[in-house]
C-alpha cells in the first residue's frame, strides 16, 4: 500500500462522517425481532426506518436530549416539519425505543451500545495526523486532507478573508515527524491532579476527570499504533488564532501538549545540535 493510499484508507476509516455509519450498522445487526417488527409497522404511520434506527442512534449516542435537540437532528426525514417529527418521536417513546422523563422534559436512553463499541467510536472524533505531505493552503478555507471538507485555518469561529501568513502554515505542515517510541513504550503519561480531589470539587466530577484522562490515554496510544505500523513518519497540520498564533492540530500527538506528549514527538530528520 502507497503512502497516500493509506492517508485515504485512514481519514476514511477514521473520520467522524463514519461515527453515524457505525452505530446504525451496530443497531441493525443487534436489534431484536420485535423491535425490526415494530418499526416496519410503522412504516403504515409514515414513520420511515432510516428515522427510527437514526433516533436510536441519536440517543446511543447523546443518552439523555431534549425536544428541540432531537427534531433538529432528526426532521430532514418529515421534509423539516418540526410537528411531524415530533409527533414520530412521540410514536417511538410509546412503542418504547427510549424513554421520555416528563419531569426532566428529556428523552433518556434504553438501547445502549456495548463498552466495545464506545471504545471504536473514540476514533472518529479528531483528524489523525498525515502520513503523507500536507496539501499547501492557499487560501484561508483550503485543508490539508485529501477527503475532509474545507475548514477555515483560523480558529473559534473567526474566520476573515483578510492575510494570513499561509506560507508559515505551509512551512510548519510540511516538517516530518515521528514517535519517539521510547518514550511511548516505557513512560507513563500523566495529568496534573488526577490523584485527589482538588478543592471543592465533587468525587463525581473527580471521578469524571480520571475517566477523561484513561479515555485519552487509551486512544493516544491506538493513534500512535496506527500511525508507526506502516512507516513511522508523519505529519501534523496547523491553525493560527485571531492574534496569529500557530497551534499544531493534533489531539492525540500533539509537540504542544504536556511533558510526555512533548516527549512523544520527534523530528524524522534527527540532526545533533552543537
Amino acid at each position: 500500500m502507497s503512502n497516500r493510499e493509506h492517508q485515504l484508507m485512514l481519514e476514511t476509516l477514521y473520520s467522524k462522517n463514519q461515527l453515524l455509519p457505525r452505530v446504525r450498522e451496530e443497531f441493525i445487526q443487534g436489534l431484536p425481532q420485535s423491535m425490526v417488527d415494530t418499526i416496519t409497522g410503522l412504516d403504515a404511520l409514515g414513520i420511515k426506518d432510516m428515522f427510527c434506527l437514526d433516533a436510536l442512534c441519536q440517543m446511543a449516542l447523546h443518552k439523555r436530549a431534549d425536544v428541540p435537540t432531537m427534531i433538529g437532528l432528526l426532521r430532514h426525514y418529515f421534509d423539516g416539519d418540526c410537528q411531524k417529527t415530533a409527533d414520530a418521536l412521540g410514536e417511538l417513546v410509546r412503542n418504547e425505543f427510549f424513554v421520555w422523563n416528563d419531569s426532566l422534559r428529556l428523552f433518556i436512553v434504553i438501547y445502549e451500545l456495548t463498552p466495545a463499541v464506545w471504545q471504536a467510536l473514540e476514533m472518529f472524533q479528531y483528524p489523525l495526523p498525515m502520513v503523507i505531505e500536507p496539501a499547501e493552503l492557499k487560501s484561508n478555507l483550503d485543508n490539508p486532507y485529501l477527503t475532509v471538507e474545507k475548514k477555515s485555518v483560523i480558529l473559534n469561529d473567526n474566520h476573515h478573508n483578510g492575510d494570513v501568513c499561509l506560507d508559515h502554515l505551509n512551512r510548519m505542515n510540511k516538517i516530518r515527524l515521528k514517535v519517539n517510541r521510547d518514550v511511548v513504550d516505557t513512560i507513563h503519561n500523566s495529568w496534573k491532579h488526577l490523584d485527589k480531589q482538588r478543592p471543592g470539587e465533587d468525587f463525581g466530577t473527580f471521578k469524571k476527570r480520571q475517566r477523561a484522562f484513561d479515555k485519552y490515554d487509551r486512544t493516544a496510544r491506538k493513534v500512535i499504533d496506527i500511525i508507526t505500523e506502516h512507516d513511522n513518519e508523519f505529519y501534523l497540520t496547523h491553525n493560527v488564532d485571531k492574534r496569529g498564533r500557530t497551534y499544531c492540530a493534533g489531539y492525540h500527538i500533539n509537540y504542544q501538549g504536556n511533558s510526555w506528549n512533548k516527549a512523544s514527538v520527534l523530528f524524522a530528520n534527527e540532526e545533533i545540535t552543537e
